[in-house]
């Protein structure tokens, strides 16, 4: 009975592992020649396959960038509830969430889901990917009104910060070289240092000179 179980869940777990390979050469050709212009054929050659063994696991290129979009937002969403569970003050859980954000949209999925609109999907999976983005700002900007309430952060507009965020690390998609000289680490630390510290010295008292010599 057993074996037989297994063997009726064999060919499923073989065909999700198969389907998330499509997907990952469907991310990396989106992401190398853009939606717009990568064809089929062009992820079957990423692939290593005949353009007919892709529709066994998506019917459309649509279907695919939906997909994909869907894993990296999936991820996401696992890291704000892992971040939710813990005992973390405002700050620190909006810098675990952006250095786990980071991670993800500089990968396969997440850069696909980045490097393209919304309006490049189909109505039905247009729908599904803006309720997962809105989610995401939305669950950030609560983050940051409890900073405030809690007198972590300075009073300020918590659309405007949480747009501020996510457009500045989804750059990163667009222009850290995995094997550059600084790591994605380094880049983030810095990036979260400029939001939540600033960048101006603190102002000279009034009446205070530097010496000059």
């Amino acid at each position: 009975m057993a074996a037989r179980t297994k063997a009726r869940l064999e060919p499923s777990a073989r065909y999700e592992q198969r389907r998330m390979e499509v997907l990952r050469a469907a991310a990396r050709t989106f992401n190398r020649r853009g939606f717009h212009i990568a064809t089929l054929d062009d992820v079957a050659d990423e692939l290593g396959v005949t353009k007919p063994a892709i529709y066994y696991y998506a019917k459309s290129k649509d279907e695919l960038l939906a997909a994909c979009g869907q894993l990296a937002l999936r991820s996401l969403e696992a890291a704000l509830d892992q971040l939710s569970a813990r005992e973390l003050s405002a700050v620190d859980r909006l810098r675990q969430f952006f250095v786990l954000y980071a991670e993800v949209i500089c990968g396969d999925f997440g850069r696909c889901l980045v490097l393209t609109e919304p309006r490049d999907l189909a109505l039905a999976s247009r729908k599904i990917d803006l309720a997962g983005r809105r989610a995401l700002n939305l669950a950030v900007r609560e983050i940051i009104r409890e900073g405030m309430a809690g007198g972590e952060f300075r009073p300020c507009d918590d659309r405007a910060l949480a747009i501020a965020l996510f457009d500045a690390f989804n750059g990163l998609a667009k222009w850290v070289n995995p094997n550059g000289a600084m790591p994605l680490e380094a880049i983030v630390a810095q990036y979260l240092d400029f939001f939540l510290h600033g960048v101006v010295r603190e102002a000279r008292q009034p009446g205070r000179l530097t010496s000059q010599r």
